[in-house]
């Protein structure tokens, strides 16, 4: 099976910084037929679930030093979103 995700570390291994956002991309052939998108949204330290965020946009917290404590993961057809999804919930709050 051909991958999906690829994740990257955005982090500075052994200084105890937090996560605090996240960008996914697809990869492979999910990736080059275009007929998938992969959405994902950060529950956020005193802000709990932000928004969705799509195919590489940033979800969480950028500036505030607020950790990211769960991650949800969607891959669905192109012309779909997240059951529940709403465009006025910010994916990403930053200073």
């Amino acid at each position: 099976m051909a991958s999906v995700l690829v994740a990257k570390a955005a982090w500075v291994a052994n200084e105890s910084r937090r996560v605090e956002a996240i960008k996914v991309t697809l990869t492979g052939d999910m990736a080059k037929d275009g007929a998938f998108s992969v959405w994902y949204r950060v529950h956020s330290q005193n802000y709990g679930w932000l928004g969705w965020a799509c195919d590489g946009d940033p979800a969480g917290t950028t500036g505030l030093s607020k950790r990211a404590e769960a991650i949800e993961v969607q891959v669905l057809p192109q012309d779909q979103v997240p059951a529940g999804y709403d465009a006025s919930v910010p994916a990403c709050v930053s200073r």
